[in-house]
């Protein structure tokens, strides 16, 4: 599972800002396989950074470039699970891409096509994070944070799975 915070929803001219991800093994979370970092930013928005949790001197922070390298060991081959995971890589790959190291090829799965599927629901209805938490009554205490998004996710993904029996 990850799921990362960003300056906005613009993959060509918004930024990560935090990364957040959590291991997943034989149906059960592994909360000591986590991986949760905040990218130094060279400007600091207070609006955004209030929305996503991050505040300019809630913890430490590296650079992105360092983060992003940490974040790819993290994953090594792994599937990477998300809700609108797409968004997400894209958003990582971006940053690859200014660093000029490749591109992530993990394979990917979308909670929310997960949740279309098993309710036999068109693509193109879609659901927030928020929505699909409340569906499945998992708390929402910790939104709007990398980690807590991921965490989160991966309480929906187990969900999905035991319903959609994969």
């Amino acid at each position: 599972m990850f799921s990362t915070e960003t300056t906005g929803l613009d993959t060509e001219k918004d930024v990560v800002l935090s990364i957040g991800a959590i291991g997943i093994e034989d149906g059960k979370i592994i909360v000591k396989d986590s991986f949760d970092i905040t990218i130094l930013q060279e400007k600091f928005n207070p609006e955004v950074a209030l929305k996503n949790g991050i505040l300019n001197n809630s913890k430490e922070k590296i650079s992105q470039e360092e983060a992003i390298s940490q974040f790819v060991n993290y994953l090594g081959n792994a599937t990477l699970i998300g809700h609108r995971v797409n968004f997400d890589i894209a958003m990582i790959n971006q940053a690859l891409d200014k660093l000029q190291a490749g591109r992530l090829k993990n394979e990917a799965l979308d909670v929310e096509i997960m949740y279309q599927k098993w309710q036999q629901l068109a693509e193109d209805k879609q659901f927030s994070i928020d929505e699909l938490a409340t569906t499945f009554k998992i708390s929402k205490s910790d939104r709007h944070t990398a980690s807590g998004d991921a965490y989160i996710t991966a309480l929906i993904f187990l969900k999905l799975k035991q319903r959609l029996k994969l």
